[in-house]
């Protein structure tokens, strides 16, 4: 009968109310939190895997903020911290030569950054700057990747990614063993452990180089970064929490706001229960929009809150999917509502009107709680 009067709920409410508040039965909401917090957990699973963070090798933008630390700078020419130009932090790493064809910075004696196609990082980002007292391009530029020594790297040229003089480009070459890297000797994308950029001319001219924000990358999701059993412990300890305290809320926000109206909706234990078996209605809607989004693009977040804000815009906001998903999350909470305010009218025989007034009220402050509370 439990089981009956919990599905009545979703087809048949007023049918179902009727028999919940004759008989309240805390092990039907026992039931129904159990069936709730395992369908939220199924759609914060589907969430969190559509959702990847950024990693990076070094954490903070430590290689160009420095010429020596635990790494070291050298170049083809004069070495020196640019204060009054950079892209990222407070400075950028400058090199200049006077009548030359090429230029060169390179970095040597950082930790051993792995960039594995299993385990290690995919990307090299970094923006670069050149300065031709001419104006003319560079005729080609390439970059090494260090293994161990110097004899041993990677190679692969920047010819297309070089821009204009005086201009900064952002630059994200993918890295490891499945993209286009020529190998001298023996290098290891296991052990990389220096970084050369060189720039060539035809033509003989004062030349700067300037590099800022470089370090290795990748995105990988909060499940992936932690382990999928800790995900789930985690994620089960924080839906049980939000579950819950949605039930505290909207059963203690209609108990109060009822009392506003001059309704007295009795013990408040009673209600907790009978309010509880209107939450089924949400591991219908979470299980919809975890249908939904797993159609969704993988995000990837970078580090930075506000290019968090600028990527969640341009690749889930537009999309048709998060909108619907969305949308059907905030449906589920109007259908709470409309149950509650069923509720309210049978169990004090008030009038429609004013138990649906009573329920629109309690669902507009539980909008504005859900700001403090986060459930």
């Amino acid at each position: 009968m439990v089981g009956r009067e919990i599905l009545e709920v979703l087809y048949s409410p007023v049918s179902a109310f009727r028999k919940i508040i004759e008989k309240p039965d805390f092990k039907g909401v026992l039931l129904i939190l159990l069936i709730v917090i395992s369908s939220t957990l199924v759609l914060q699973l589907v969430y969190n895997t559509k959702q990847h963070y950024e990693t990076r090798a070094p954490t903070n933008d430590n290689w160009t903020e420095a010429l020596t630390n635990k790494h070291v700078w050298t170049s083809s020419g004069s070495l020196s911290l640019d204060t009054t130009d950079y892209q990222m932090a407070n400075v950028s790493i400058s090199s200049s030569v006077l009548d030359a064809t090429t230029i060169w910075l390179k970095l040597t004696d950082i930790e051993p950054i792995n960039c594995s196609d299993a385990t290690g990082y995919n990307e090299l980002f970094f923006w670069i700057n050149w300065t031709n007292q001419d104006g003319l391009p560079a005729r080609s530029g390439t970059i090494k990747l260090f293994s161990g020594s110097e004899d041993n790297y990677f190679e692969t040229n920047l010819d297309s990614l070089l821009g204009s003089s005086g201009e900064w480009i952002n630059t994200t070459l993918s890295v490891g063993s499945t993209h286009d890297w020529s190998s001298t000797n023996s290098p290891d994308w296991q052990n990389i452990t220096g970084i050369e950029l060189m720039l060539e001319w035809s033509d003989s001219s004062n030349l700067t180089m300037k590099i800022d924000g470089l370090f290795f990358r990748n995105f990988v999701s909060p499940i992936e970064s932690v382990g999928l059993e800790e995900a789930i412990l985690y994620i089960f300890l924080s839906v049980t929490f939000s579950v819950g305290m949605n039930w505290i809320l909207w059963a203690g926000i209609l108990i109060i706001v009822s009392k506003l109206f001059g309704e007295e909706l009795g013990q408040w234990n009673t209600f907790f229960v009978i309010i509880g078996h209107a939450l089924i209605v949400t591991a219908v809607y979470t299980l919809v929009s975890a249908l939904i989004f797993t159609s969704l693009p993988i995000l990837n977040m970078p580090l930075e809150s506000d290019l968090q804000i600028v990527a969640f815009s341009e690749i889930w906001l537009p999309t048709i999917v998060y909108q619907a998903g969305t949308l059907i999350l905030w449906a589920g909470e109007v259908w709470i509502a409309a149950l509650a305010a069923v509720v309210i009218r049978l169990m004090k025989n008030v009038a429609w009107g004013k138990a649906a007034t009573i329920a629109l009220v309690a669902f507009g402050l539980r909008f504005v709680l859900r700001f403090f509370f986060g459930a």
